[in-house]
């Protein structure tokens, strides 16, 4: 994700991955990638859409 997206756009890419196989294998992924670059870890029962959005926001990536 390179350009500042508003919440619901991110939110609707996200769900829209989310709905097939191969879309929530790329989002557990980059899940790992933030991780490894200095997030915190997915806090249990967390969902994954809601943790790529928490540390998008923190990194700037969304706005709103």
């Amino acid at each position: 994700m390179q350009a500042t997206k508003t919440l619901k756009e991110r939110e609707k890419e996200l769900q829209a991955l989310l709905a097939t196989r191969e879309g929530k294998a790329q989002l557990e992924a980059l899940a790992d990638h933030y991780y490894a670059s200095g997030g915190r870890s997915r806090p249990p029962r967390t969902s994954l859409v809601t943790y790529l959005i928490v540390y998008e926001r923190e990194q700037g990536l969304i706005v709103g």
